[in-house]
């Protein structure tokens, strides 16, 4: 995995001192053009570079012939050029000792052009020869907002007056993060947004870690379409947690068709949905499904201090309000408790018999007309320990009244070092009133119930997070070479060494084998059909249980031949398996295979014959701790079947934890050349787990041919 860019090594390109526009027109709607306009605002120098226009003024700024002939060499360097003239121009800026270009041309990689996909390869080998970092190709530019620097070409970002502070943001897409940064328009807090385009030098991973360095940051609003190596991710994760700031990111492309259209859009690899919430997860982000929810719910972790509790206040003037907010907060998960005493005591005191002095508390419309009443109560709950935050509901926008009230709010919620979340109800949208709020520092908005109280439990989420424990650490297998499938006996071998809870079991070529084994293990005895070429047995009548004697083995052994023979005659077959008849208990899957994004991912889930009909599962990036493979049981729907379900014996959680994580641990040591594993099931109890049944596919060795294949996804996992 490719190292993070230091944010040091990107300061002079992204917050820059001087700007040089390399292909500035007189037209006043080019691209060169519009960024100079960009830059009315700015302190530093901005200089054209226009040969035709050398020695003149242009859009306020002096032009000049060429980069070599700037007064010196730029921090940051717009090239607004076509894209046969970028190279020449990355070169000209390298040579003056420029620190680092914005490049807008299109027609690279994004294209179905093999040629140009490997002219944007060149052109990120010699900026990197070059030590010249590059940002695009075909972006939208950035802006630094500190600075008031607008390296872009969308229109009259000068006009944005928002104070500086609060979200960064990063996007591949240039409109997408353009349409973010416009929020700045209606007062709130914007510090910093970039747009990566191609990712042709630095991706959305580099240009995050550059804004978790700056200290007017305070939370990032991420989308990403693809990333050349997603396991980046987890290294800016670890920058964030060190930074305690956090990442809200957006997936874009989770279905098939916008997976496609983010390949072709970015020149990216779009991995599987599931795998990417789950190393968002890890990465310690918090994910979010919606674009609309992106900047509400980092605006909101950009306010939010820690929280002193885990429960939700609502304080309304509408029944009505305070009713749909309690719905979504249970929809969400959120704790609604009572009020103390001594808080429901001030609020009956207050409010009208007709209103409620629980929670929701329902002020009535007498709100309207008493102030003090409206700031009593919301006092009490503020105060009241039991609470996190405190919601209000605006449900009617009344411009000359609701900027008075959110003046009134916001030294409320710094004092109590809570803050309050404003529920917008109107369809009046714009003016006053919600731009009240968002100036506000200590008030949060939100257009939308169910985005307001997922944003509050995503909060609660990550001052949850702890610091994450060790994997337990597995010798590298001996693998056997060349492109491989391995069945039962062969994969369960090398479970075994690598300290996985395996049963006794032995090979028999034949009938009275069979008994030899069966007795030297112990009735009751499982038989299963072992054939390299058989990897569903039990669809062939394979398998054969709970055989209690000699005369029932000999039997046995006879129906699975026979199946064999009928089912699958021109499969190898080795004879049969012979194990122990274990104890029944829950069945897990666990899997694991090579996902392009992030390397080994892992599998758990419920297994046996239900994998596949209920696809309970939840995935991971391997290595994962104890820890980490506890928290995967307890977040399956099928967690009360470990729990002690309906009066049933506990499974012993800590060593199934266990040997999920050495399995994870297993797995990730098979390095590339794993293709999948899979244990189904791993029989769990109240005595441990052991694993039943197993499979592994290899890949070639390096240098060696490969096969086609069909790569089945996690979810499609199946009992052997």
């Amino acid at each position: 995995m490719e190292k993070l860019r230091s944010p040091e090594s990107l300061k002079r390109l992204l917050a820059p001192r001087s700007v040089a526009v390399i292909g500035v027109s007189a037209e006043p709607t080019g691209f060169g053009a519009r960024t100079v306009q960009n830059m009315a605002n700015f302190d530093g120098p901005v200089w054209c570079v226009n040969p035709k226009y050398a020695g003149q003024d242009l859009h306020g700024r002096p032009c000049f012939a060429s980069v070599d002939e700037l007064p010196s060499a730029p921090d940051s360097a717009v090239i607004a050029l076509p894209r046969t003239g970028v190279l020449p121009a990355v070169e000209a800026l390298a040579r003056k000792g420029a620190g680092g270009a914005v490049i807008y041309a299109s027609g690279y990689g994004e294209t179905d052009l093999p040629e140009r996909a490997v002219e944007e390869e060149e052109l990120r080998a010699r900026a990197r020869e070059l030590g010249l970092p590059l940002l695009g190709v075909n972006c939208l530019g950035f802006v630094d907002h500190v600075q008031r620097c607008g390296a872009t070409f969308m229109p009259e970002y000068a006009k944005m007056t928002a104070p500086a502070g609060g979200v960064g943001v990063v996007s591949q897409s240039g409109a997408m993060g353009y349409a973010l940064m416009q929020a700045a328009e209606r007062g709130f807090a914007m510090a910093h947004m970039l747009t990566a385009g191609n990712s042709t030098d630095l991706d959305v991973c580099d240009l995050a870690a550059f804004q978790l360095a700056m200290p007017e940051v305070r939370s990032i609003a991420l989308a990403v379409e693809g990333l050349r190596d997603a396991r980046r991710l987890l290294a800016l994760g670890e920058m964030a947690r060190a930074a305690g700031k956090p990442i809200v990111v957006l997936k874009l492309g989770r279905g098939e068709i916008g997976a496609q259209a983010a390949m072709s859009h970015t020149g990216s690899l779009a991995g599987s949905t599931a795998a990417w919430s789950a190393g968002f997860k890890r990465a310690g982000m918090l994910e979010v499904e919606d674009f609309d929810a992106l900047l509400e719910t980092a605006g909101f972790l950009a306010k939010a201090p820690p929280p002193k509790a885990r429960g939700v206040g609502i304080v309304t003037p509408s029944g009505g309000a305070g009713i749909m907010a309690a719905d979504h907060a249970e929809f969400a998960g959120l704790d609604l408790p009572q009020p103390r005493p001594h808080t429901a005591e001030t609020l009956r005191a207050s409010i009208p018999e007709f209103g409620s002095p629980r929670n929701p508390c329902d002020l009535t419309a007498q709100v309207a007309t008493n102030p003090k009443l409206f700031e009593d109560c919301m006092a009490a709950m503020l105060e009241d320990d039991q609470y996190a935050t405190v919601i209000f509901p605006v449900v009617y926008h009344n411009p000359a009244t609701t900027p008075s009230r959110m003046k009134t709010l916001d030294p409320m919620a710094e004092r109590s070092g809570k803050p309050i979340c404003i529920m917008w109800i109107p369809e009046s949208l714009e003016g006053a009133g919600p731009e009240s709020v968002d100036t506000a520092p200590h008030l949060s908005l939100f257009r939308s119930t169910r985005r307001m109280m997922n944003a509050i439990r995503l909060w609660l989420e990550y001052h949850d997070q702890k610091a994450e424990a060790d994997a337990p650490r597995v010798a590298a297998p001996a693998l056997p070479g060349g492109e491989a499938t391995l069945m039962e006996a062969e994969a369960k071998a090398l479970f075994r060494e690598a300290g996985l809870p395996v049963g006794e079991e032995r090979c028999a070529a034949d009938a009275e084998g069979a008994v030899r084994a069966a007795e030297a293990i112990g009735y009751p005895v499982v038989l299963k059909l072992d054939s390299p070429d058989v990897a569903h047995k039990t669809e062939v009548g394979g398998v054969q249980l709970n055989l209690a004697d000699a005369g029932t083995v000999r039997d046995a052994f006879g129906r699975i031949m026979e199946g064999a023979k009928r089912h699958a005659p021109d499969a190898r077959v080795e004879g049969v398996l012979v194990q122990r008849m274990e104890r029944r208990g829950v069945e897990l899957i666990l899997g694991a295979r090579r996902d392009p994004q992030f390397g080994t991912m892992l599998l758990v889930g419920l297994g046996g014959v239900q994998a596949e009909l209920w696809k309970d599962v939840a995935l991971d990036v391997a290595p994962v701790s104890s820890a980490r493979a506890e928290a995967m049981l307890r977040g399956l729907k099928s967690w009360p079947l470990f729990d002690g379900f309906r009066g049933a014996a506990k499974v012993d959680v800590a060593k199934v934890a266990d040997a999920i994580a050495r399995f994870s641990a297993f797995a990730a040591a098979c390095g590339d050349r794993l293709e999948e594993v899979e244990i189904n099931p791993l029989l769990c109890r109240d005595d441990g787990c052991v694993a039943v049944d197993g499979l592994m596919k290899l890949s070639a060795a390096q240098g060696q041919p490969k096969a086609k294949r069909h790569e089945a996804e996690l979810e499609g996992a199946t009992e052997r």
